[in-house]
């Protein structure tokens, strides 16, 4: 399939919908706001912004290259069992996270990115835009949290970070996989102590600084304890499974949602408007991880009342 230019794609997909000289020259900051969620903060944006985030993804960042092996958040397909499940058979484990992962992406690294995957795009004149893209995507020279093109490229620019990990723990039979900013490695053997420190040299080398493991949440472990990664136990037969805590905490929802309406609303916080969002999210997770579990939820307190929580329609 030949390449065509930005111009001629973008048309293709909106029909004018969307102008393209808006697009392309529009004060990026004058379509996004930020929103303060607790303690942090995020970027919603506008309708227009939210379409030019569309295309890009569709044409520029879904073509960008990561190590499939590897890596398991943000893509089609697959989800946090699948990061999960690599490492069911093994005895021993380490697990950590990388701090202010979004934050710590910088809008040169993004640059980097895409010129290495320059190749991979289906349009033409995408080098002569790059720094318009840039503008698009990240605010003060970092990748924003709330913009929909930023997992993509989260994924992506710790591209030759997940191939040296990779092959650091291939070269001692151990698995890596990541999701997001979480990291996890296991083996069958004790070869994981230690492990922190050469990940943090690794940061160091490969992103100057801009990366640090977060060593409070750093922790190793074994089979006859929990091992429970990405809020899923690996139990000692190798069967994974949700959480104990989280199945108590969402029947206990559920059981005063459908009983006690008040008791409900205190359980949440009623000033908190994001309470029923946070119901609705715990039971799209339970249907990414463990359906059979789900549909016992819809037999116990009812098949309309999961379901309205799970599109998010219940007031």
């Amino acid at each position: 399939m030949a390449k065509q230019k930005l111009e001629t794609v973008f048309e293709a997909m909106y029909h004018g919908k969307f102008d393209f000289k808006h697009f392309i020259s529009w004060p990026a900051a004058e379509l996004f706001k930020p929103i303060q969620i607790k303690d942090r903060v995020v970027y919603d944006a506008d309708k227009n912004l939210k379409a030019y985030h569309k295309f890009l993804n569709l044409f520029v960042f879904e073509f960008l290259e990561i190590n499939t092996d590897v890596v398991f958040s943000y893509r089609k397909g697959v989800n946090v069992i699948d990061a999960v499940k690599k490492h069911a058979t093994s005895r021993h484990f380490f697990q950590t996270d990388l701090k202010n992962f979004f934050g710590s992406i910088s809008s040169g690294m993004i640059r980097r990115c895409l010129e290495e995957n320059i190749a991979n795009f289906p349009v033409s004149d995408i080098g002569e835009h790059l720094d318009r893209i840039l503008d698009l995507v990240s605010v003060e020279n970092i990748l924003p949290p709330g913009f929909s093109t930023s997992p993509l490229i989260s994924n992506a620019c710790l591209y030759h970070f997940d191939n040296k990990l990779e092959l650091l723990c291939d070269s001692r039979g151990l698995i890596y996989t990541r999701y997001s900013d979480d990291i996890l490695i296991s083996g069958s053997e004790k070869k994981l102590y230690g492990l922190d420190v050469e990940i943090s040299a690794m940061l160091e080398t490969s992103f100057g600084g801009r990366f640090q493991i977060n060593r409070g949440k750093s922790r190793y472990n074994s089979v006859g304890g929990k091992v429970k990664m990405l809020g899923v136990v690996i139990l000692p037969n190798g069967e994974i499974t949700i959480d104990t805590k989280l199945k108590s905490k969402i029947e206990v929802l559920l059981h005063f949602f459908t009983s006690d309406r008040a008791k409900f609303n205190s359980m949440l916080e009623a000033e908190d408007v994001n309470g029923l969002l946070k119901v609705s999210g715990y039971l799209n997770y339970i249907n990414t991880t463990d359906p059979l579990y789900l549909n016992k939820l819809r037999s116990k307190y009812g098949a309309t009342v999961i379901d309205m929580f799970m599109r998010g329609s219940v007031k």
